[in-house]
Formats: C-alpha cells, structure tokens, sequence
C-alpha cells in the first residue's frame, strides 16, 4: 500500500471521526455543539486573514483586492461577535435562511433542465427546491427563535453524521485494504451552492506549483496518453474555473459557448463540445485572456484505454454537429472577422469540430450541475478507470489538487506535469489541417 495514500486515508479518517462527533453533539447536546461551532468561527475570522496576508507577504500567491476585502469582512465579523455573541444565532438563522433560498433557486433550475433534457430525478430536484424555499422563508421571517434554532441543529447534526459517517466508512474500508471499486460511487455531495459559487475548491498558486517543476524534466509525456488540463489565471474567478480532457491529440472542452443561446449571465445555456487537434487549442487558448494550463500526464494500461475509448464514443453517439458563427461565414465565403464570440474565435485558430446534444445529459449546460467537471467525470471519474479518488464537491480545483499531489508522489499513473503559459512550452504546431 502506498505509504503516502495511507496517510492520506488516516488523516481524512480522524476528520470524519470529528466530523461525526459534531454531528451528534448538534442532536444531542444542541447548545454544546453551537459553542464549540461559534468559538470555530472566531478563532477562523482571524486566523484565516492572518494565514492568507502571510502567503501574500512571502510570495506564496499574488495579492488581490479581494483578498484584503474578504480579511477586512472576516476580521469585521469576528470583532462583531465577540463583542455581540448573543447575535450568533440570529446571524446563522438569517445566513442559512438566505443560503436555502439560493439551494432553492438553483434546485428549481436544475428542475427545469432536468426536465427538458428528460434526465431521471427531475421530480426529486422539485422537492428538494420547494422545501429549500419554505425553511429559507421560516428561517429569514419567523419570529420562534427557539423552533428555527431546532430545525437547524437537527439538519446539521443529520448532514454531519452523514457526511463523517459515510467518509469513516470508505476510509476504513481503505485502510482494512478491504476496498472495492463498486464503494467509489458512494459520497454525500456537498452543498450544490458550493459548485455554483465557490468554482475553486481551494486555492493552490501557480508559484507553488512551479516550486518542484524540475521533477518533470525526465517525464516523457506521450500524446497516446490521457491528458487532464486545468485552466488558471493569477487571480479573479477564473483560477481554477475550467477542465478539459486530451486524448491521442485531440481534446475535448464542454461549455456554454453558443451566444445566442446563452442566458443567466451566462451561467445556463446550450451545452457545446468542442473536439479540436490538442497542440491547436492549447496554443489558441493560453494566447488570450493571460491564461495558464497545468497539463497532467496519465498513463492508461491498454484495458483502461479501451474503457476511455468506449466512453468516448457512447458519449459522441448523442451528439449532433454545430456550427459556430464563424463556420457559417467562412463556408459561405464570406468574411469572419466580426465573429467575435469564444466558439468563433477557437474556430478560426483550430478548425475544430463543434456539437450539442439533442437530448438527455449535456444537452443543457448549467454552472452548478451539468459544467465541464461533468464531463471529464462522465469520461475519466469512474469505477470501470479508477483513475480518479474524489469524493464530495468537485470542481477545477478538486481535479487540480489531486492530480498534482499524485504527480509527487513516486510509481503513481500521474507521471508528468507541463506549464502552458504564453511564450512558455507552446505547443510546436504543424501546419494547420484542411477542414
């Protein structure tokens, strides 16, 4: 067994245990479990600021206006309940309250494209929005503090024992090396309010990164191979915003990327699969927008392959071809450069293959469901590969974390790890192919 996996386990494994005694501390000794979240928080208002000013004084990542806006909102709310602990409780009422209003909004969403896109559960995702909507209305306007106190120590004590109960199973399974790859598919997801705003599961610069990059220098990367890439940018939303799939030198990148079909300021919309020549749309895509790829070599056995592959193909049998506004113009002779849009602009620089799906998953695309995570999960994050161990909520950033601690770690699948930035490791690119 792998010395680092082991620890991995036995460190998730005593979270999962804490996580559990919380979780029935909130069920059985409410006022227990508030004070010892509350003290938490405190302790986190400051200490997180503190540990992120620090990593920006050393170098360790790039200062940003947002980070000193959310030390000062930290630092704030700490001083305020220390000075106000009696308003704990009527915060976290008002705090929860307008979180399940947002569940509820997306829930309803989901609702919609599920059942547009004739995908099972769309019943389920209704219920789950409607009583979203009703305790986030109790929480925000009822005036019985004692009941609202109640319901929410009862729905955190359930999640708590769930989540550490489920996660102290798989991790004992692990480390009894009882595991199964059927037990891979078992998790509590988190909160899909997490998924549509936090899009970096946590952060991870590009200078810490690049500290160990000389361990790449005897990697072979084999385009035969599976690539994962990561999409960053220094700072903003973008960081750890995207994931795409290459695969014997092609990629494949799913978004919202048909404007005229895009609505919610972008968050939902016509799901679009680009397949374009790998080296083409690498080059095309750190040539804007000041982006940086992390690119992961994994090695498949011919078995694994054969999986990737078949997957591969179940998923293009439901696609059908689209055409991007710049596709229409250059096929009609005509001039495209007022084409702007992103799929345009990919086009012109890889001739790519564009499609969307008539139906079922994929057809819709929603930030915090149907994303580009679902489709590399969808192609590589299955029992059938084993390639990938993440459980919860995952993101850019989940991938990211994983795949770079793999590619430390020695006789691991994960065997190289290339920075793509503009002038750094561009792709040599042949001359661009007839369409």
């Amino acid at each position: 067994m792998n010395s680092f996996k082991w620890l991995d386990h036995l460190s998730s494994f005593g979270m999962d245990a804490v996580l559990l005694a919380i979780g029935i501390l909130f069920l059985t000794q409410k006022v227990t479990g508030w004070t010892i979240l509350y003290l938490l928080i405190v302790v986190l208002c400051f200490f997180l600021p503190f540990q992120n000013l620090l990593s920006i004084h050393s170098g360790a990542k790039p200062a940003s206006r947002t980070d000193f806006l959310l030390a000062f909102f930290n630092i704030t709310f700490g001083i305020i309940i220390l000075i106000w602990p009696d308003q704990f409780m009527k915060f976290m009422h008002v705090f929860y309250g307008w979180w399940m209003l947002g569940h509820a909004i997306l829930m309803l969403i989901n609702f919609y494209v599920y059942l547009v896109d004739q995908l099972p559960n769309a019943i389920g995702q209704l219920f789950s929005g409607i009583v979203s909507l009703i305790i986030g209305f109790f929480m925000i306007t009822g005036q019985n503090i004692s009941i609202k106190t109640e319901i929410l120590s009862i729905i955190a004590g359930i999640y708590f024992i769930l989540y550490g109960l489920m996660g102290f199973v798989m991790h004992l399974l692990y480390l009894l090396k009882k595991q199964n790859p059927k037990f891979r598919s078992l998790s509590l997801s988190s909160p899909i309010l997490l998924s549509a705003f936090l899009p970096i599961h946590f952060y991870i610069s590009i200078k810490n990164l690049k500290l160990n990059e000389q361990l790449q220098e005897n990697s072979v990367d084999d385009e035969n191979d599976l690539h994962v890439y990561i999409y960053l940018k220094g700072k903003g939303p973008e960081m750890f915003g995207h994931t795409d799939i290459g695969y014997k030198g092609t990629i494949w990148s799913y978004g919202n990327h048909d404007p005229a079909a895009r609505h919610l300021l972008g968050t939902y919309g016509d799901g679009v699969l680009i397949r374009a020549n790998e080296k083409l749309f690498l080059k095309e895509s750190i040539g804007t927008d000041g982006k940086t790829i992390v690119g992961y070599g994994i090695h498949l056995t011919d078995a694994q392959k054969a999986v990737l592959e078949k997957r591969l193909e179940a998923l293009m049998a439901r696609a059908v071809p689209w055409k991007c506004a710049a596709q229409i113009a250059m096929e009609k002779g005509e001039d495209a450069s007022s084409c702007k849009d992103y799929a345009s602009r990919v086009y012109k620089e890889t001739h790519c293959d564009m499609f969307k799906f008539e139906s079922g998953k994929f057809r819709t695309y929603f930030i915090a469901s149907t994303n580009c995570v679902m489709i590399a999960d969808e192609l590589i994050r299955n029992r059938d590969l084993n390639l990938i161990d993440l459980n919860g909520l995952i993101t850019p950033g989940a991938y990211l974390s994983f795949l770079n601690t793999e590619y430390l770690k020695k006789n691991t699948p994960v065997y190289s790890r290339i920075f793509y930035e503009k002038g750094i490791n561009e792709p040599v690119i042949d001359p661009v192919p007839e369409h």
